[in-house]
């Protein structure tokens, strides 16, 4: 099977800011590259199979992320914004690799969140009954846990989910952030996302995790095949689509009810705070991580 790799030769201090921009194109994971990286995680040598070889052996200096774009179309794009913004520069390839879907899997470990959450790829080994497990699979599909944007919602699900709640999971990715949220005691999730790897993959870690019952998966864009009311909505996806959703809220929750959002790159935060004020909603918290903000709203009106 062929697939598209492109590495963004880049410095450091841009990577905040090509992050944003690969998340608009719809890339949500970056591979990085650099001599630097061995030492920030300070790891000892009987834990390397966590870094590829090759990245141990980079350069001094070196500072590149490696994304895999859906197609050349938008490899393309990409390539000549990066280009126009004095932001990299790119080597687009076109690769045959029979395993590729499976290759990240041995960079992906089981990840505690929070006071209670444990995410757990199904195909690793997990022993901690002090945490609630989930079980992912995402296969293509946008949420694992280890991007910013997931693992701040999952800590902010932890604190605002109220037993028997009603949650809608807007942009679901994987299904990770319903699930959470049934884990947690809500009662019933709608689970809403336009890609079909995306309802395929929260199918499968909705029955990895017992769940199918309590949780509906829809086809739609957004809340337009949302009916009813939430006691709390999430949605984890970019900020100009955030923005233009907020003043449908309102339709399919009561006062009171919470709405938590990411995927929001710092310098679009108060862009997404503008938009909760001027459509009834109370900032009632926030966090941020590695230039990645997630929101807490809660309905006035």
């Amino acid at each position: 099977m062929k697939y598209i790799e492109m590495t963004i030769n880049t410095s450091k201090d841009k990577k905040d800011i090509i992050e944003g921009i690969l998340f608009d194109y719809g890339i949500y994971t970056t591979e990085e590259i650099s001599s630097d990286i061995v030492d920030e995680l300070d790891q000892d040598e009987k834990d390397w199979d966590f870094i590829d070889y090759p990245l141990l052996n980079s350069k001094e200096g070196v500072f590149a992320l490696r994304v895999y774009p859906e197609n050349m179309e938008d490899a393309n794009n990409l390539k000549a914004e990066l280009n126009e913004k004095n932001l990299g520069q790119c080597l687009i390839e076109e690769k045959d690799d029979e395993d590729w879907a499976n290759n990240w899997k041995k960079y992906y470990k089981p990840l505690e969140i929070g006071e209670k959450l444990a995410i757990v790829p199904e195909w690793e080994a997990y022993d901690n009954d002090k945490r609630i497990v989930i079980k992912i699979n995402p296969g293509m599909a946008f949420g694992t846990g280890t991007h910013e944007s997931t693992y701040m919602c999952l800590e902010l699900l932890e604190r605002y989910v109220k037993k028997d709640d009603e949650i809608f999971d807007i942009g679901c990715g994987s299904g990770i952030l319903a699930i959470a949220g049934l884990k947690l005691g809500a009662k019933r999730a709608l689970a809403v996302d336009i890609d079909d790897k995306c309802i395929d993959a929260s199918h499968e870690n909705a029955d990895l995790n017992n769940l199918e019952d309590k949780m509906d998966i829809k086809k739609g864009n957004l809340l337009d095949v949302v009916k009813g009311r939430a006691d709390l909505i999430v949605s984890n996806i970019i900020a100009e689509i955030i923005v233009d959703e907020i003043k449908n809220l309102k339709n399919h929750m009561d006062k009171g009810g919470i709405f938590i959002t990411s995927g929001i790159i710092k310098e679009r935060r108060k862009m997404v705070i503008d938009a909760l004020k001027e459509n009834g909603f109370e900032i009632i918290d926030e966090l941020e991580k590695n230039n990645w903000v997630a929101i807490v709203g809660r309905l006035n009106v």
